[in-house]
């Protein structure tokens, strides 16, 4: 969320690489292809990202209108996981295990027979519950070349890191003061200036302020 509503946290990156003129032309085809697909209890992965409509994230047939806006490309990055509670998941394997060693005559499980059945019991948790879902909105200025992607989180940057490069081909530069002052055209004075920076705080030291 954020480039619609609520709060406006967001991380920058710049996009770089072989960047097509047309982009709405020559994308629309692999967005879909990398559309959110949903999960399915018998999925061995626990989570699933893709896009879907930034207004909407449970819409993921897109089309030209949901994604492309002026110069704009914007949808959201949907990530929906399996979230078991902790206390349930260990009541019905322990209640599991006790119906087989007592169907079977056993004392005990072996470790891929404890495996097997903790992966019937989340199979089987999961047909009764709905994936957690997420989607964090991303918008890309196909004029400056400039994404905005509403959150913080590195392993979100990393899931749309992977998801974009899938997606469009080319690569995502995060925001950093040196990527900033490369893309200003330094001169060769103004890069060997930049090059003797050295990091310093602006803020004051404990010790010293008393």
């Amino acid at each position: 969320m954020g480039a619609l509503r609520g709060s406006l946290t967001f991380s920058r990156f710049y996009v770089t690489g072989d960047i097509p003129d047309d982009v709405p032309g020559t994308t629309l085809k692999r967005i879909r292809a990398n559309a959110f697909q949903p999960l399915s209890p018998d999925d061995e992965k626990n989570e699933g990202a893709g896009w879907a409509s930034i207004e909407d994230p449970f819409d993921t047939d897109l089309d030209h209108e949901k994604v492309f806006y002026n110069e704009y490309v914007c949808l959201g990055l949907r990530l929906d996981r399996w979230v078991i509670p902790g206390p349930l998941l260990k009541t019905h394997l322990r209640d599991a295990e006790q119906a087989l060693l007592a169907k079977k005559g056993l004392e005990r499980l072996g470790r891929q027979a404890k495996a097997d059945l903790k992966t019937m019991v989340v199979r089987k948790l999961r047909r009764q519950l709905v994936p957690s879902l997420k989607s964090y909105d991303v918008v890309w200025n196909l004029r400056t070349n400039v994404l905005h992607l509403y959150s913080q989180s590195e392993r979100i940057a990393a899931l749309l890191d992977d998801l974009f490069k899938r997606t469009f081909k080319v690569d995502l530069v995060p925001e950093s003061p040196g990527t900033a002052a490369e893309r200003l055209g330094l001169d060769a004075k103004e890069v060997r200036a930049f090059a003797g920076l050295e990091p310093m705080t602006l803020a004051r030291l404990e010790e010293e302020a008393r």
